[in-house]
């Protein structure tokens, strides 16, 4: 296997010239549609170069950076690869984030260019002032006085440099959100990012050419892998015109796989349950229907569930096959589920009754982001995977109680008790930028090994499949001292209909977790509930009779899950808006729940519902 970036695609531009690498959306003359136009490995690596040699001829060379700050586009595709081959770090960015995050990674990373589009480059000049250090202007599309066009850039002309490039150079800085204060700067390596491509190389699927949709944002770990990944394998790679646009654009590409957080297979798994739920004829020929398939699958049906699985049964589960395919076309076979724990019935469900694939994974930043995944080489529900590097699960005294690592093979449980989860491997970053406090603090040297502790609690079993227990410091003791893990009665709660997020918050002052539920206006309106101002829509989320029905259904759940008295819910509080990026309640890209700033924007709503 290569060990430079450039290595890596190489083989693929040399192997799969004439195939086909990248398809770009564009607009149909004459139209109001969009269709993919497709890019060979050839011309890919055409326009990677002709970038490269533009780079290197406005004074970027290597040890420089080059900062990204899109709303999507091919472009930031194109400036990842053509950095590779000069030794140039890329610093994407999020163009939603607040002036003073955005300003602080420009000025903090010390990028002397910065790509932008349109919106970009209006972004910029809402935070020029803040600047300490303005970067070269580079606009994608269009003209503007102050900055250069990517025509210009692209057309210069030249001959590709010769640039030694190490494994162990800098590839990409990665701002991550932080719970507090401002980002940190990760530093990943050609070496970081390789080991990730080279661990999962075989792992998800033998078709080839096997095409997959990019779903997450450059500006996410994640999204950078899901760039290399499928061009190291000779793939073909759909890009969505913006992080705003996925779910349009998916239909449109009709992916064989694609990476999803669990948020999507609970809302397709939510809709299954509650028609389930509502009995009558449809809704036991539905139930039957799956758990005969659920049966086959396990290799326990009986001679009735091949009968009905060959008649009405099929069709039943071909409609919802069918009704899923209206989103994301109807080639799906593998989602790649992550960002945040999903349900395991939500996972078994895609994986078991509708024949697609689900493979459950976890990682970091920090480790670029892979440390642990479920695969063709093994599954477990429930799990988030065997490690792909070296771990061990660490007490709160720094004893271990479990230990794992795929090069050996060993595997050493850590019984019923959960404890940290640190890694040691390739994947391990560098450090964060200019910060060797923060670096410190989650670096650990042990012998001639570096250990990054993720800060995330897991346990591990005999076969070496780990799973999620919570975050360092989000479990809560309650008055009566009962301990509370609120991300497992998020899972469980998030199966309600009703509910589009739910975050469950208490401390040692309280004698039950109050969860903090945003409805699901539309199931809202479908609910039946008596009395809902259906019209309008403030009204409708915080009405009291609607909070009632949330709450049995979180009561519901609860019992179904076998959840002590003190984990159920007593009240619930009803957010007044949806949480969102803009209000920083939920991340960007990926729209994980933020706690910290859900608690502190509600705070007053917390108290008065504890009452």
């Amino acid at each position: 296997m290569s060990r430079t970036l450039r290595d890596l695609l190489d083989r693929s531009f040399a192997e799969c010239a004439s195939q086909t690498a990248v398809r770009v959306l564009r607009p149909v003359e004459g139209s109001r549609e969009w269709r993919y136009e497709a890019m060979s490995y050839a011309e890919l690596k055409e326009r990677r170069d002709e970038l490269a040699v533009g780079l290197w001829g406005r004074g970027l060379v290597k040890g420089k950076r080059v900062g990204i700050l899109t709303d999507g586009g091919s472009e930031p595709l194109l400036v990842f690869l053509a950095a590779d081959c000069i030794g140039v770090s890329a610093v994407p960015l999020c163009i939603k984030s607040p002036d003073e995050v955005l300003a602080h990674s420009i000025d903090h990373s010390g990028v002397e260019m910065l790509v932008v589009d349109r919106r970009g480059y209006e972004r910029f000049g809402q935070l020029h002032a803040r600047l300490q250090h303005a970067p070269q202007l580079v606009l994608t599309e269009g003209e503007a006085a102050d900055a250069l066009s990517w025509d210009d850039l692209v057309q210069s002309g030249g001959e590709l440099p010769e640039v030694a490039i190490d494994p162990a150079d800098e590839s990409k800085i990665l701002y991550t959100s932080g719970s507090s204060g401002l980002p940190k700067g990760v530093i990943q390596t050609h070496a970081n990012i390789v080991a990730n491509v080279e661990e999962v190389w075989d792992a998800l699927s033998q078709r080839e050419p096997f095409r997959m949709f990019k779903s997450v944002p450059d500006y996410h770990s994640m999204g950078i892998l899901n760039i290399y990944y499928p061009l190291a394998k000779g793939w073909i790679l759909d890009l969505a015109r913006s992080p705003d646009r996925v779910l349009s654009d998916i239909r449109l590409s009709e992916p064989e796989g694609f990476l999803t957080v669990p948020l999507i297979l609970d809302k397709v798994y939510g809709n299954v349950r509650k028609k389930i739920e509502a009995g009558g004829l449809m809704g036991g020929l539905l139930k039957r229907a799956v758990a005969a398939k659920e049966r086959l699958v396990r290799g326990r049906a009986g001679i009735g569930d091949r009968l009905f699985l060959g008649t009405l049964g099929g069709f039943i589960i071909a409609k919802i096959r069918s009704e899923l395919a209206n989103r994301v076309g109807p080639n799906l076979e593998i989602l790649i589920v992550g960002s945040a724990k999903a349900d395991p019935e939500a996972l078994d469900f895609f994986h078991e009754v509708l024949d697609i694939k689900t493979y459950e994974g976890y990682g970091t930043t920090e480790c670029a982001p892979l440390i642990a995944a479920n695969h063709l080489g093994g599954r477990k529900s429930g799990t988030v995977g065997r490690p792909l590097q070296e771990v061990k699960i660490v007490a709160d005294d720094g004893s271990e109680l479990g230990y794992g690592d795929p090069g050996s093979g060993e595997y050493r449980s850590s019984g019923e008790r959960a404890g940290e989860l640190w890694t040691s491997g390739p994947n391990v970053m560098r450090g964060y930028l200019n910060d060797t406090e923060q670096t410190d603090k989650v670096l650990v040297a042990e012998g001639d090994k570096i250990w990054y502790r993720t800060g995330d609690l897991f346990d591990i079993d005999a076969e070496g499949f780990l799973t999620f227990r919570g975050r360092v410091g989000r479990q809560f003791k309650l008055r009566n001292g009962e301990f509370v893990n609120p991300e497992m009665l998020e899972r469980i709660f998030a199966r309600v209909p009703l509910v589009e997020h739910v975050l469950v918050y208490g401390d040692q002052q309280r004698d039950y977790p109050l969860p903090l539920v945003t409805v699901d206006v539309e199931e809202a309106r479908k609910s039946g509930v008596e009395g809902l101002p259906l019209d309008d829509e403030a009204a409708l989320r915080v009405h009291p009779s609607l909070a009632e029905r949330v709450r049995e259904g979180l009561l519901a759940e609860a019992q179904a899950a076998g959840l002590p008295s003190y984990q159920r819910p007593q009240r619930v509080a009803l957010l007044p808006e949806p949480l969102s990026e803009d209000a920083g309640t939920l991340t960007k890209g990926l729209k994980k729940v933020v706690p910290k700033a859900i608690v502190e924007h509600y705070r007053e709503l917390v108290d008065e519902t504890y009452g």
